[in-house]
């Protein structure tokens, strides 16, 4: 599996045939268990769970495929949480081979949606520089968006930027909103970053 085929203004993460593909591997798999099957029972004993490993192994894959193709064609309808989804999987190589490109155009079309994960993963992307060149202020930005939305992630990478001075002057006022926002929804990360000011205060 590897990069997605332009059709138009859409992406395919397959090519025509996709649906006799899934169709093979399933044939594939049958043919295999009634191999071995044959091959046990002239051999004088039990192969029925090999057989099983098998074909369950392969239902599997074609279980995999296929519903990657319908979070495909989800993501493609304009599902933010479907876009997101894809994007991610094509930022960490789940069952697609890993594409910076790919997982930056599904995030961020996610992101403009105002779907809070996906601006907050555009925000890391900018940080450290997946996908595109390192950018302290578009992070911040971003971070800022999805913190916005009340997700705690972002709540508390916001408040890191205004600690660190990262995008932002640093502003250890706006850093403690920020952390205790996010540790008010259970942020345990945040959590701990206000116990340690309070200690440090002591």
């Amino acid at each position: 599996m590897g990069v997605g085929i332009g059709r138009g203004n859409r992406f395919r993460l397959f090519p025509e045939g996709m649906w006799l593909f899934l169709f093979l591997v399933v044939c594939e798999a049958v043919s295999l268990s009634e191999a071995l099957a044959f091959e046990g029972d002239r051999r004088g004993r039990s192969r029925e769970g090999a057989v099983a490993v098998l074909s369950a192994a392969e239902e599997d894959k074609a279980d995999r495929l296929f519903e990657l193709v319908l979070l495909k064609d989800r993501a493609e309808e304009g599902d933010p949480e479907a876009r997101f989804e894809l994007g991610r999987r094509y930022l960490q190589g789940v069952g697609l081979e890993r594409n910076d490109i790919m997982a930056l155009h599904w995030v961020r079309a996610a992101a403009e949606q105002g779907y809070a994960r996906a601006q907050a993963g555009l925000g890391w992307m900018y940080a450290v520089g997946r996908g595109v060149e390192r950018d302290e202020t578009q992070s911040f930005i971003w971070y800022e968006r999805a913190a916005k939305e009340g997700y705690p992630v972002a709540q508390r990478m916001l408040g890191k930027c205004y600690e660190k001075g990262i995008g932002v002057g640093k502003d250890r006022a706006m850093a403690k909103v920020w952390y205790e926002k996010a540790a008010a929804q259970g942020d345990e990360q945040s959590v701990r970053r206000l116990k340690d000011w309070e200690t440090e205060a002591d």
